[in-house]
């Protein structure tokens, strides 16, 4: 009897135990830690903390990011009929994946969490598109805005694969090397729902 009521009870604790717990098929505990740079930040929304673990994968990992997530991400879920350009950007970000070194990941910080959270908001209530701050300042070296989305990997996807951008210029940013510090902030969006600012110093 006692036995049968401890094991309800663990069963019922194991979803308050695993809640809010990053995980990405095809990485270990370990370097799925040791990219999670925001996890003790309390503040930040589960998503908002695995965008951030996403890119840090991705800059770690490169060839492995390639392999378990990129090949086999299904862009198709999204609902969008995306043209043939698509598949060869997704392409093209496999291949520079296979390819580049491995990366430092980035931190988080506060101060660029406080600039992305500003424009987040303030975007998405006036239904703006990467540019156009009022109230907001600048201060980091780089953005990068995502709109539709409020899951990491479809926000981290979008700026990785950087559909319809022959410069590839959120890929970019996100692989570049001497950067170290980022913050992030997912909000509403009038226009597309959903907005992701990523800002980088």
């Amino acid at each position: 009897m006692i036995k049968n009521l401890l094991f309800l009870f663990l069963i019922a604790l194991l979803p308050g135990v695993l809640r809010g717990q990053i995980t990405v098929t095809g990485f270990t505990k370990s370097q799925i830690d040791s990219a999670s740079t925001a996890k003790s930040m309390a503040f930040l929304s589960v998503d908002e903390k695995a965008v951030i673990t996403h890119i840090n994968l991705a800059r770690m990992y490169p060839k492995m990011y390639a392999k378990h997530v990129v090949m086999k991400y299904d862009e198709k879920k999204l609902g969008y009929a995306f043209g043939p350009e698509y598949a060869k950007s997704k392409n093209a970000l496999a291949k520079k994946l296979n390819e580049m070194s491995p990366l430092n990941p980035l931190q988080f910080d506060s101060t660029m969490y406080d600039i992305a959270k500003c424009w987040a908001i303030e975007s998405g209530k006036l239904g703006k598109v990467a540019t156009g701050r009022v109230n907001c300042k600048g201060g980091y070296s780089s953005e990068c805005c995502s709109y539709g989305f409020n899951k990491a990997v479809d926000i981290v996807m979008q700026m990785l694969v950087d559909y319809n951008d022959p410069n590839a210029g959120h890929r970019n940013i996100i692989f570049t090397s001497y950067f170290k510090l980022i913050g992030v902030k997912v909000a509403a969006h009038k226009t597309y729902k959903y907005t992701c600012v990523m800002d980088f110093k």
